[in-house]
């Protein structure tokens, strides 16, 4: 697993912060120009993307994923940890609970496989993920994979069933909508419902 950090460990957890409180809301893209955006517009500020990047906050092509969008709900610290524990995965095998341990333990970690890196590198690791440790909760139970995952499309099937109803007939439809905060998913759907019923109408 290749570990990246943060230059500047309080941006990342203002950031986070203003995430999770819903001050901020989610872009179609994490990249330069969104950071600049909201303010951060020092080069110091961007590896901000590849730490959101390596804990599957966002994907490869900076679209925020489930993770984020969880990461808005109850199930924040318990995201988290999910979070934490894939990405970190090496370090949870060594330490059942590394959040605990001292920064010259975790630095010994950070430098098994780069014996090279000078300690001020070690230390924006350690500090990497302190920081984000502070938005898990540990205590929580936590969650299965299953827990967290893209939102099922569920429009087609839908569209597929009231084409088959002949007219004349009232029928009522249960439609389970995406969880995300990107109104034109919405407006798509509905857009694509109403479509639906006009040609039944029709």
């Amino acid at each position: 697993m290749a570990f990246t950090y943060a230059i500047k460990t309080g941006t990342l957890k203002e950031f986070l912060q203003k995430v999770k409180s819903k001050e901020l809301g989610l872009p179609d893209k994490v990249n330069r120009d969104y950071l600049k955006s909201i303010g951060y517009t020092s080069s110091n500020d961007l590896p901000i993307i590849r730490v959101l990047k390596s804990i599957g906050f966002i994907d490869k092509n900076n679209s925020p994923t489930q993770y984020l969008r969880d990461f808005r709900t109850e199930k924040s610290g318990q995201v988290m940890v999910a979070a934490l524990r894939k990405t970190y995965s090496e370090l949870f095998k060594i330490y059942s609970a590394p959040h605990t341990k001292s920064k010259d333990e975790l630095e010994n970690f950070f430098a098994k496989d780069k014996p090279s890196l000078k300690k001020f590198t070690l230390g924006l690791y350690v500090d990497t993920f302190k920081t984000l440790c502070e938005f898990a909760d540990f205590k929580a139970a936590p969650l299965k994979e299953a827990e967290i995952s893209e939102p099922k499309k569920e429009l087609v099937d839908v569209a597929k069933v009231t084409t088959q109803v002949p007219t004349g007939i009232t029928v009522n439809l249960n439609i389970h909508l995406p969880a995300t905060e990107d109104l034109r998913v919405y407006e798509k759907i509905f857009k694509a419902l109403k479509e639906t019923l006009l040609k039944l109408e029709s």
